[in-house]
């Protein structure tokens, strides 16, 4: 745990700072603290890459364990009754929705020349919910860091 905390110091640092930068934008702008600390992140691993091996073991743990934990609570926030309060078509719809985008993105990205990896990170953000399914199925499928960061961009630019 020793070796973790100077990295989950860094993440809590980071996601509180584009928390705090979220919170300031203007709302009409849309803008959520995912991005930004994904931004942050990147610009202070590139700032200081003398310290990025000290950091990864807790960075590694938050991008991972972390991450997967704060995806289910996020989906846990929406209720069944939220859902049904739209309609009963709403769980169908969302189903052949995520269905159809999971399973038809990634035969897309390999028809464009894309890496299979890249198909899937693409496929989970669009479908799922955004940059938060990009980073839980990132570790899972080994994906690079410019799989990543392209899997992002897609997904927040569209």
């Amino acid at each position: 745990l020793r070796a973790k905390l100077p990295g989950i110091a860094a993440a809590v640092t980071v996601a509180g700072g584009a928390a705090g930068a979220a919170a300031s934008l203007p709302p009409e702008w849309h803008v959520s603290a995912i991005p930004l600390s994904i931004a942050f992140g990147a610009a202070a691993g590139n700032a200081v890459p003398k310290m990025r091996e000290v950091l990864k073991p807790g960075v590694k743990l938050c991008s991972s364990t972390v991450l997967r934990a704060g995806v289910v609570c996020v989906g846990a926030k929406l209720s069944a009754a939220q859902v049904l309060s739209l309609g009963w078509t709403t769980i169908p719809a969302a189903a052949a929705a995520v269905t159809v985008g999971i399973a038809t993105i990634p035969k897309i990205a390999s028809m464009a020349g894309l890496p299979p990896r890249l198909g899937a990170l693409i496929a989970a953000g669009t479908s799922v919910c955004g940059v938060t399914a990009i980073g839980a199925v990132a570790p899972a499928i080994g994906a690079t860091q410019a799989e990543v960061a392209v899997a992002v961009g897609n997904v927040v630019a569209y």
